[in-house]
């Protein structure tokens, strides 16, 4: 296995552990919960949406496959968090397809063709900043979770729920 592939699966399972204990004690009604009143914070409903979208993508990039640019998604880059429930699946439909679509991309990372890393990025758009597929899996299944993960961790601590280890 690539250094990169190794070095991007240590963090995608860490992540995936975690995402999973950031959620584990939520109620159902939590996961569109805001918090902040007059303010709107990532929730948990579209922050596990949202990473639904994307991790198929870099699945895809992993076996060389073509995909849809999902910024126009529902839940892609554009989308904008709703506090309605009725606009996303239930938690455990959340859930169990976040960790389906996580271990698909394990998969695909464990058994990626070392030259996938080294060829250019699919989508155009993104070529500018991460000109070849591994430098934007990096940012896609590092960077990208990471973040929104830290932004459920900070949504817990202003929902009043304790901290969860990392």
């Amino acid at each position: 296995m690539e250094v990169i592939a190794s070095a991007i699966l240590i963090t995608w399972k860490r992540n995936g552990a975690y995402a999973l204990r950031l959620v584990g004690d939520l109620a159902p009604e939590q996961w569109i919960a805001q918090p902040v009143p007059g303010r709107t914070m990532n929730h948990p409903g579209w922050i596990f949406a949202h990473l639904n979208v994307y991790a198929p993508i870099a699945t895809a990039m992993l076996r060389g496959e073509s995909f849809e640019d999902m910024m126009d998604h529902r839940y892609g880059q554009k989308s904008k968090v709703v506090n309605n429930p009725a606009e996303y699946p239930p938690p455990e439909v959340l859930i169990t397809e976040y960790q389906r679509l996580h271990a698909d991309a394990e998969r695909a990372l464990e058994s990626a063709h070392p030259e996938i890393f080294l060829s250019p990025t699919p989508l155009e758009r993104w070529r500018t900043m991460h000109p070849r597929t591994g430098e934007m899996l990096v940012t896609l299944m590092v960077k990208h979770e990471t973040g929104h993960l830290g932004q459920l961790s900070a949504w817990r601590r202003a929902m009043g729920l304790t901290s969860v280890p990392m």
